[in-house]
């Protein structure tokens, strides 16, 4: 069956149309009725429509304004409510013992909603939950051996996919931080990004509990021990089978056999390469958190103040291009530069004699530098950019803020200016890298130190670190 024969062809009609942010926010608060209450009445969906999305409503640009009397704030939510109807998105009837009218969702509306409104929803996945939940359905059905094993078998195996989908789109994530870092073009946005943005919702909630928590190593050998036993035992093969059959499954053994087969397989697969994934994502971070610092490191080394700029418009104003002419024409136009100055207690002074410069004697030419001396400066000159940040300053820097200490807090840093903030920013952003000897957590709150704003932190050597001071 095709879709539209399924949907009204008009169906995403309203989310084309220019008020189509009005109309999806007004989907949304439908869906969140349907999910809190039983029963919902045109009027209850009027009410929950005008109180969450009123000044929205008073601000549509409709056609259709010759089918309302007046425009109000009632007469709008009713207009609503209609328009879902006539697309197909609710279906409104009467009550069964009353005339009172009540709105209800279509199964396929409910599951479109949802699709859409998980893909605006910044709420963190939980990926722990699907490992530990196969691993525990997995082990009570190991042990129970009743008529519930081919539903827990079931459950294992979608949670395994679901797992899989989250890892893949965790793995995307990254990707379009990095695609978001590249357009960037100062050091304020790039730390915004990275700290309220890529740091709050990938890497604390996400990546760091997907580290720590540590579920898919400690619970991978046991699944697939489990699965494997199963594989080698034809009673257990016979236990399932039975279970599928009080499902009332139309099928014969040999084709349940097939099936509880591969998907015993496909879960053992998925575990077995998981390690894969998880070192894709290990390796899309580190090139995030790289990448930025390099850019950073790029905006410092620039001149990005107004005497830069100005510096590059005039360079481009003396290029002999077509539109050098034409800008030369607009900043004659638009800039009205002329001297101003003033008198005050310091304007009265002496002119100074002026004596006729005597000719002197011609400075002698410096030796001609060869070919190799002036590669060699020039190797010296890229080399020193080069470290202008390195990995060694930057353990160095935190080696001496350590001291001889294990574990240390914001308080406890000394900051001495911009340079320093400079090396603890690149310090926080690698210390989930290998040469990192220490690690971060991160407390809420934030504390004033030496005029500059740092988030309460509390840092601990790693175990078995090293100094790297040299």
């Amino acid at each position: 069956m095709g879709l539209f024969q399924m949907i009204p062809e008009n169906f995403f009609s309203i989310l084309a149309s220019k008020n189509k942010e009005t109309y999806l926010d007004g989907l949304f608060v439908l869906r969140r009725a349907y999910k809190q209450e039983m029963i919902i009445t045109k009027e209850q969906a009027a009410a929950m429509l005008i109180s969450e999305l009123e000044d929205k409503i008073m601000e549509m640009e409709l056609e259709d304004e010759e089918m309302m009397p007046e425009r109000n704030l009632s007469a709008l939510a009713h207009f609503l409510i209609r328009k879902y109807n006539q697309t197909g998105w609710i279906d409104v009837e009467y009550a069964a013992d009353s005339f009172e009218e009540q709105i209800t969702l279509y199964d396929y509306s409910i599951k479109i909603l949802n699709t859409l409104y998980e893909l605006i929803d910044t709420t963190p996945r939980e990926y722990n939950s699907y490992v530990y939940s196969t691993y525990s359905l997995l082990k009570t059905a190991n042990e129970e051996k009743d008529k519930y094993t081919y539903d827990a078998l079931m459950q294992a195996y979608k949670n395994t996919n679901l797992l899989t989908d989250e890892l893949k789109s965790l793995l995307n994530n990254i990707r379009r931080y990095h695609q978001a870092l590249l357009e960037q073009s100062d050091v304020r946005g790039i730390l915004k990004e990275h700290f309220d943005s890529f740091k709050e919702l990938i890497e604390d909630k996400i990546y760091h509990p997907l580290k720590t928590l540590d579920s898919v190593p400690r619970f991978k050998t046991p699944i697939i021990d489990i699965l494997k036993g199963w594989l080698e035992d034809q009673e257990m093969i016979n236990i399932i089978v039975d279970s599928a059959q009080r499902r009332k499954q139309n099928k014969d053994n040999e084709e349940l056999i097939d099936e509880i087969i591969i998907m015993m397989e496909e879960i053992i697969g998925t575990y077995e390469q998981l390690d894969i994934l998880l070192k894709e994502i290990d390796r899309k971070k580190a090139i995030y958190t790289r990448t930025s610092i390099e850019k950073m490191e790029y905006l410092l080394n620039t001149d990005r103040s107004i005497k830069g700029k100005l510096v590059e418009i005039l360079k481009s104003a003396g290029i002999k291009e077509k539109n050098s002419e034409k800008l030369l024409q607009v900043m004659q136009e638009s800039l009205n530069l002329f001297p101003q100055s003033f008198l005050d207690e310091f304007s009265l002074y002496v002119r100074k004699q002026t004596t006729a410069r005597e000719p002197g004697e011609p400075l002698k030419m410096s030796q001609k530098l060869d070919s190799s001396s002036l590669e060699k400066e020039l190797e010296d000159i890229v080399e020193r950019v080069k470290n202008s940040y390195t990995t060694r300053r930057i353990m160095n820097f935190m080696e001496q803020q350590f001291a001889s200490r294990q574990v240390i807090e914001t308080g406890d840093i000394q900051i001495n200016g911009d340079e320093d903030f400079i090396m603890l920013i690149l310090a926080t952003l690698k210390h989930d890298e290998k040469a990192a000897f220490y690690q971060i957590e991160f407390l809420p709150g934030y504390l004033l130190l030496n005029g500059y704003r740092l988030p309460l932190m509390r840092l601990s050597r790693k175990e078995h670190s090293h100094s790297h001071v040299v």
